[in-house]
Formats: C-alpha cells, sequence, structure tokens
C-alpha cells in the first residue's frame, strides 16, 4: 500500500517555503496587527486612568463647592439676622420716638387744655360777679322799693 509520498528534496523545499511564509504572514500581519492591539490596550488603560484622575478632580471640585455653598449659606443667614436685628432696632427707635412725640403732644394739649380751662375758669367767675352784683342790685334795688 503505497500513499504516493516520497521524501525528497521536494519535501523539504515545501517546509521552507511554508515557514519563509509564515515569517513573512508574521511580519506583514500578525507583527502589526499586535502592535496595533497592544497600543489601544495601553491607550484604553492610560484614558480609563485619566478618566479616574478626572472623576476624582470632579469629587474633589463638587466637595469644594458643597463648601463654599455651605459658607455662602451661613453668611447669607448672618446677613439676613443681622438685618433683623437691625431693623427691630429701628423699628424699637421710632417706635419710642413715635411715643416721645405723642407723649409731648399729649402734654402740650394738657397744658392747653389747662390752660383754656383756667380761662373758662376766669371768665365764668367774671360772669359770675357781674350776675352776683346784677342779682345784688336787683335784690336791694326790690328791697329799697
Amino acid at each position: 500500500m503505497d500513499i504516493g509520498v516520497l521524501l525528497n528534496h521536494t519535501l523539504f523545499i515545501q517546509a521552507v517555503l511554508f515557514l519563509i511564509f509564515l515569517f513573512l504572514v508574521h511580519q506583514i500581519y500578525v507583527k502589526p496587527y499586535s502592535k496595533t492591539v497592544d497600543q489601544r490596550n495601553a491607550r484604553i488603560l492610560e484614558l480609563t486612568k485619566e478618566a479616574e484622575r478626572f472623576r476624582e478632580e470632579a469629587a474633589r471640585y463638587y466637595k469644594e463647592a458643597e463648601k463654599i455653598l455651605n459658607e455662602a449659606s451661613q453668611k447669607v443667614n448672618q446677613i439676613i439676622e443681622e438685618a433683623r436685628r437691625e431693623a427691630k432696632a429701628e423699628a424699637e427707635k421710632i417706635i419710642e420716638e413715635a411715643e416721645k412725640e405723642a407723649e409731648q403732644k399729649i402734654a402740650k394739649a394738657k397744658e392747653e387744655i389747662a390752660k383754656e380751662l383756667e380761662e373758662a375758669k376766669r371768665q365764668i367767675e367774671t360772669k359770675v360777679e357781674t350776675l352776683a352784683k346784677i342779682i345784688v342790685e336787683k335784690f336791694v334795688g326790690e328791697r329799697k322799693q
């Protein structure tokens, strides 16, 4: 049973040509492809590290922004509280001044009323004296007759 394969120099040449073909395929296709894959993997790793760095930086900026907002909120609350205190003090001052002014007006009105009352009393006394004189004169005049 003969398979028809003779071991001669053609088999050796085919083996050498096959190895040369493998070398060429490796040099032309496999090596550049491997290099490209390695470069891509390196770039992916680099971008991943950069993304992580950006994520950490963003978290730091977020915390910083929160801190600034909290400080601003506290300052706003302090300003509002100070404004309330000042407004309350101003209102109390205005009320106190208004009360003083009202008391002064009341005192002035009382004085005017007292003066008018005294004047009215004097006028009444004068009229009463005049009436009393008239009554006395009429009463005395009627008795004489």
